[in-house]
C-alpha cells in the first residue's frame, strides 16, 4: 500500500475525513472541504454529481484510486467519495499523485 493511502488513514484517525457521497457534498457546500477524492472507478453518475457540487461551491477535486483500496485503508468496504479538511494532508496528497 502506497504513502497516500497510509496519509489518508491517518487523516481517518485525526477525523478530518468525511466519507460517502451525501456527506462530502455537506462539506463542500458549507466549504469544509479542502479536496474530494474520487474512486477512479466510481460510477458515472456519482462521478458527475459529485463534480457538478465541487465546480459549483469552488471545491477542489481528484480522481484517485479504486473504491476497494480506498475503502481497506479507511477500515470500510468500499469508498467513492471522501472530502478531506485537513490542509496539510491535502497538500502532501496533491504533491505526491
Amino acid at each position: 500500500m502506497n504513502k497516500i493511502y497510509s496519509m489518508l488513514g491517518l487523516a481517518r484517525k485525526g477525523g478530518k475525513i468525511s466519507i460517502g457521497y451525501d456527506v462530502t457534498c455537506i462539506e463542500v457546500e458549507k466549504r469544509k472541504s479542502l479536496l474530494v477524492m474520487i474512486a477512479s472507478d466510481a460510477s458515472e453518475k456519482t462521478k458527475k454529481n459529485i463534480i457538478y457540487v465541487c465546480d459549483k461551491y469552488n471545491g477542489k477535486y481528484i480522481e484517485y484510486g479504486e473504491k476497494d483500496l480506498l475503502g481497506q485503508c479507511l477500515g470500510k468496504k468500499m469508498v467513492s467519495v471522501l472530502s478531506i479538511s485537513d490542509e496539510n494532508i491535502v497538500s502532501y496528497i496533491l504533491e505526491n499523485i
